[in-house]
């Protein structure tokens, strides 16, 4: 059960796609998990109508897939497609950093360092909750760009990599930074200089590192033939 919200009725549509979206981006499915258009109707205390709308919108994003007729899955990212994402991410998310150089605010900046603090108190004890909190700094950094295009687009491959992420986080658990500095906060020093090629960079490094654990961590599961399809969700 994935504790997804029951909708009002007014604009069901977007609604439903927004909540199946939150949750493939916050990883509550896993990969080759099966999804079944009934139960997330009823789940959501909707008709069909808004949910077939709904997945059928996010296989036109590539958040979800279709291997027949009715069965929709979410899809396995592999090691290939991830480094592609990585590549674009990288370019991308570093130009929002450089124009949130630009323009963030000292109340946006504070939320920052909040979420960092938190994020490094639960490296070592809670990555599930790590994960939502890495997924929120990024967020608040591209919302802070004040570019909206850009931010949905970099949205668009969080919701592929979603439920990837979310694994890679609870099977690599006990990372401590406790005692030494993490990438993200070269991020916040940038940020706090306005200095928007040190942001970028800043970005764009931890981007790398994170990005070479995840894609190597991948290649050996998939050496391993690890991931495998889900039973459909009950």
């Amino acid at each position: 059960m994935t504790n997804l919200k029951p909708v009002k009725k007014e604009n069901l549509s977007v609604r439903v796609y927004n909540e199946i979206r939150n949750a493939l981006i916050n990883g509550q499915y896993e990969p080759g998990e099966r999804l079944i258009i009934g139960e997330l109707a009823q789940e959501l205390g909707v008709s069909i109508t808004p949910v077939r709308e709904a997945i059928f919108r996010l296989i036109s994003e590539q958040g979800l897939e279709m291997q027949a007729a009715t069965a929709v899955y979410v899809p396995y990212v592999n090691s290939e497609k991830l480094w592609e994402i990585q590549q674009i991410r990288f370019h991308l998310e570093g130009m929002g950093a450089a124009e949130a150089a630009k323009k963030i605010t000292r109340k946006q900046l504070d939320n920052l360092i909040a979420l960092q603090k938190d994020f490094i108190a639960h490296t070592a004890s809670d990555p599930k909750r790590a994960s939502y909190l890495n997924r929120k700094f990024h967020f608040a950094i591209l919302e802070a760009s004040r570019m909206p295009t850009l931010q949905n687009t970099v949205e668009a491959f969080w919701v592929v990599t979603g439920p990837i992420l979310k694994i890679f986080h609870i099977k690599t658990a006990g990372l401590d930074y406790s005692g030494g500095q993490h990438r993200h906060e070269a991020i916040l020093e940038a940020l706090e200089a306005r200095d928007p090629e040190a942001a970028a960079r800043a970005i764009q490094e931890d981007l790398m590192w994170g990005g070479k654990i995840m894609i190597d961590w991948l290649v050996e599961k998939e050496k391993e033939q690890e991931f495998q399809p889900k039973p459909t969700r009950k």
